[in-house]
């Protein structure tokens, strides 16, 4: 069994690996860290200099997956017709001049960028520039990217280059950026990147900080237990009381306690959750007054704020589990050994729970083990609407404020979980069915 266990474990390794992809394309790809500063931020009034700023303070400055090198130096902002700024070279080596094309190309001003070296032999242009180290872009010119070269020499004064940015009018939109790359080594342009800060190191538990500052592990950890207080004790009474009324029913079968019983599921299964939910604080709540309405306390104080969840959580799932398990014991309740149990004059009770239900373990346990670790996420809806700190509030909140690092931090989780959940159903299989083994 260990031999299975441990190349299951690897096996996770490439699907979690590859679900941290498809994440993290999904994320950053349709929302860029420029449309997620700009939502978070807000859209108007928003400078680029804010929008940098942002991204920076989460890593969302770095390129996707490969890091070329390239560092930004300096920028200039072309607040007014002629803008000129000295930078200090940082060394011999590749530089980029990249101008940023306005919001509104059209209808902004013509553009004039020269370049300048001290001492002027440092610099060398590609050919889109002129002699004079001078290019001009049109209005509709996109956002263009010139590759640069200053050169090494033995000069002992500090080489600078100098940008000067000549407008027809002023264009507070436009930019023109300095970057200067930077000799790395292969890990560090492999790990220096958005895909490895923001998924690699989920797979080892590390999900960094969310867009408000809060660590995401030790919120992750604070909300489990109101979650768990809600899903455990749902899932324990739950399943009890699913697998006990399925085997009455299986025991009338064709009866009339059949019959209304699989309508009376029926009309469950159709009822949406939303219904029990304020059904359950009208009658519980505001006319009977049993149970607090929403909050949620710590301790024995907690047990009135997770009643009313609990037995709604019970009531919403009744219908489709009675059903389901009702389905497994017709077929085990006509094998040869049940009706072999009954000749011998066993009683009812001893056939149905010692040989009927154990022999069904096997596809209950393949629903019901698999569900374990998902209890850790906890129930958006009932959290929400009884407000409840738990891990589903967390991810509904998450997606209101349009918080990715969230999100994305409980879609790794959750795919963690249900990895395990499956590894569990499978160990659980030897446990219940001495002819199962695990090779």
């Amino acid at each position: 069994m260990m031999t299975y266990i441990i190349r299951r474990c690897l096996y996770a390794i490439p699907v979690l690996f590859g679900v941290n992809i498809l994440v993290f394309l999904l994320f950053f790809f349709v929302n860029s860290p420029d449309h997620m500063a700009r939502a978070h931020l807000g859209q108007k009034r928003v400078t680029p200099e804010q929008i940098d700023a942002w991204k920076r303070e989460r890593l969302l400055h770095l390129p996707y997956f490969y890091n070329a090198g390239w560092r930004r130096i300096g920028s200039l902002p072309a607040a007014e017709r002629d803008n000129t700024a000295e930078f200090p070279s940082a060394g011999g080596g590749e530089y980029a001049l990249v101008i940023e094309a306005p919001e509104t190309p059209r209808a902004s001003p013509p553009r004039t960028v020269r370049l300048q070296s001290s001492p002027p032999e440092r610099l060398m242009l590609s050919a889109d520039f002129d002699a004079q180290g001078t290019v001009n872009l049109s209005p509709e010119t996109p956002t263009r990217r010139f590759l640069l070269r200053l050169a090494s020499g033995a000069s002992p004064e500090l080489p600078v280059l100098r940008i000067t940015f000549t407008l027809a009018a002023p264009a507070p939109t436009q930019r023109v950026l300095l970057e200067y790359k930077e000799p790395l080594s292969l890990l560090a342009r492999l790990t220096r990147t958005i895909f490895f800060q923001r998924s690699v190191k989920m797979l080892a538990f590390q999900y960094g900080t969310s867009d408000d500052g809060k660590d995401i592990g030790a919120e992750i950890m604070k909300r489990i237990g109101p979650s768990l207080s809600i899903t455990m004790p749902a899932f324990a009474l739950g399943l009890f009381l699913e697998i006990l009324l399925a085997m009455g029913i299986a025991v009338y079968r064709g009866t009339y306690v059949d019959y209304w019983a699989l309508i009376l599921c029926v009309l469950m299964m159709s009822i949406s959750t939303l219904f029990y939910i304020m059904g359950g604080q009208l009658m519980l709540g505001q006319l009977l007054r049993l149970v607090p309405i929403s909050g949620f306390d710590y301790g024995p104080y907690g047990l009135k704020f997770v009643a009313l969840p609990v037995i709604i959580a019970v009531i919403a799932g009744l219908g489709g589990n009675v059903r389901f398990y009702r389905t497994i014991f017709l077929e085990e309740m006509q094998r040869d050994y049940v009706r072999t149990a009954r000749a011998k004059g066993m009683p009812e009770w001893i056939v149905l729970f010692v040989h009927a239900l154990k022999n069904a373990m096997i596809p209950i346990l393949t629903g019901v083990v698999v569900t374990l670790p998902f209890l850790f996420a906890g129930s958006l809806l009932l959290e929400s609407f009884f407000a409840i700190p738990g891990m589903g509030s967390f991810m509904l909140e998450a997606i209101q404020r349009q918080d990715f690092a969230v999100v994305q931090a409980l879609v790794s989780l959750g795919s963690f979980l249900y990895i395990v959940g499956l590894l569990l159903t499978d160990i659980s299989y030897t446990i219940v069915d001495p002819r199962v083994h695990l090779e």
